[in-house]
């Protein structure tokens, strides 16, 4: 969608927070969206209702630029997964070529993540949010594609209405008087309406890109037309998909979490690090298609592992944490799009942990006590949410290095080369690399009389200390606190 020439941030970040569907945290109590306060408020598909459904990703790895890409794929609906990836990969591989990190400048990255505005028998709707980081501000842009299961066909947003330039019209009645968008800047152009939704009361919602003022905030500006506007405008179709969002199961918004446990092993107490050789396996990324493959090969050699996930992609999967949990492995946080928390805003820092904790507490009945900064990224800011909610930090000493295209035998020749006893071994959820080496790392380093346990029972009975980030055994490393000061090293 092109620039709008959008202004006043603050109304941006008030309409975007109020947009997600989600409950808005603050401190320790979950609040609910009152859908019916704000017509632009969209309703979300419960992912976990979805048949089918598993999550695919797109990896820079430890590259620069950052990249981080994920979007549903559904068993059933091939077009769409196809389209999905085509583009995503398309638009992830210009953003590699086309940007350039630069000497002492913030790492540039590029982030999408997903919604199902609709997943009904006869439709389904894929909003992508997409995040670009060049230096110096966060764009954000929506983009909302549907499937036509009846025809099995991908339609863009335009296909839900008649007349666009009677849409554009209407959009322009019904903005109001302070919105950031200027009505002169509603031309008609297909490509400014490439993100149609409804709402829970049937209104179209129309959404608009918006650029940020300062790092770290988001843009989004919608205009809802009244149902019975709308109606005039809808083709066919668009009152077919008006009807999948009102039959689509919707993702639940307030069930709390506070009285969940903190996530433990089931079979934490069962080796004496003391004694045992041991090291922790950190797979982060996940949950993906492959993640079922690597508890199949944990289980088969009675090893366990801690599984730093991205809540979005936790949300999908509540079976496979359950498994987890069943199987002795620790579940734990890595935020809930994956995004460099540095580059952002205390407040969407604090979001993008809490949120995450909350899916994944809801489907595993855990409290996740630690957390993996995706891209290693921590300040004292960091530091100080995740203390807030918790969390201790955790990076690992052995970086497997199981990128997309990687030779799975020399990815477990790196790790069996540098494990040492008390390693964090870090490996990738997000692709089949991982789960064809850890077989390997699995039987050599058991060979060599290596135990895998999860990454608190490394450190025994010294307990890991919530915003401390803990890079090797029992010593973690020194946290710069918001005054400037360096944290005391713990024995």
């Amino acid at each position: 969608m092109p620039p709008l020439g959008l202004t006043g941030a603050v109304a941006l970040l008030v309409v975007a927070l109020a947009s997600c569907g989600l409950p808005l945290f603050d401190g320790h109590k979950d609040r609910n969206v009152d859908v019916e306060s704000e017509p632009t408020v969209l309703t979300f598909a419960d992912p976990a209702k979805v048949a089918g459904l598993s999550v695919a990703t797109i990896s820079s790895g430890t590259a620069k630029p950052h990249v981080h890409v994920s979007y549903p794929t559904l068993a059933d609906a091939p077009a769409l997964n196809k389209r999905l990836k085509e583009e995503l990969e398309a638009k992830a591989r210009r953003f590699t070529e086309k940007t350039a990190p630069r000497e002492g400048q913030p790492v540039p990255e590029y982030n999408v993540d997903w919604e199902l505005t609709a997943a009904s028998r006869d439709a389904v709707g894929v909003r992508l949010r997409e995040s670009r980081f060049t230096g110096r501000t966060w764009v954000d842009s929506y983009r909302t594609l549907w499937y036509d299961r009846g025809g099995e066909k991908v339609v863009d947003s335009t296909s839900l209405v008649a007349n666009i330039k009677q849409l554009s019209a209407a959009v322009r009645k019904h903005l109001p008087g302070n919105s950031p968008v200027h009505a002169q800047s509603v031309i008609v152009d297909p490509d400014l309406f490439d993100s149609l939704n409804f709402n829970a009361r049937g209104d179209l919602v129309v959404e608009f890109d918006g650029q940020e003022s300062t790092p770290g905030s988001v843009g989004r500006v919608a205009v809802a037309i009244p149902r019975k506007e709308a109606d005039r405008l809808l083709t066919p179709f668009g009152r077919q998909v008006r009807t999948a969002v009102s039959d689509t199961a919707t993702r639940p918004l307030s069930e709390t979490m506070d009285d969940n446990p903190a996530a433990v092993s089931v079979k934490n107490g069962s080796v004496d690090c003391a004694v045992a050789r041991c090291v922790a396996l950190a797979f982060q990324g996940g949950p993906g298609p492959y993640t079922e493959r690597l508890l199949s090969a944990l289980s088969a050699r009675g090893a366990r592992a801690t599984f730093f996930m991205v809540g979005s992609h936790a949300a999908a999967t509540p079976g496979v944490l359950r498994l987890m949990r069943e199987q002795g492995d620790l579940v734990a946080n890595q935020t809930w799009a994956h995004r460099d928390l540095t580059l952002l805003s205390t407040s969407m820092v604090y979001d993008q942990i809490r949120r995450a904790q909350h899916v994944i507490g809801m489907a595993s009945g855990q409290s996740p006590s630690l957390l993996m900064a995706p891209y290693g990224a921590t300040d004292g800011r960091v530091a100080d949410v995740a203390r807030g909610l918790g969390l201790s930090i955790v990076r690992g000493d052995v970086d497997a290095g199981d990128v997309d295209g990687a030779d799975p035998k020399a990815v477990a020749e790196r790790v069996v080369s540098a494990a040492r006893r008390g390693s964090v071994i870090v490996m990738r959820d997000v692709g089949e690399v991982a789960a064809a080496a850890l077989p390997r790392v699995l039987d050599e380093l058991s060979g060599r009389g290596f135990v895998f346990v999860t990454v608190p029972e490394l450190y025994g009975s010294a307990r890991m200390t919530p915003g401390r980030v803990y890079s090797s055994p029992i010593v973690p490393s020194g946290v710069v606190s918001t005054d400037g000061s360096p944290s005391r090293q713990v024995p």
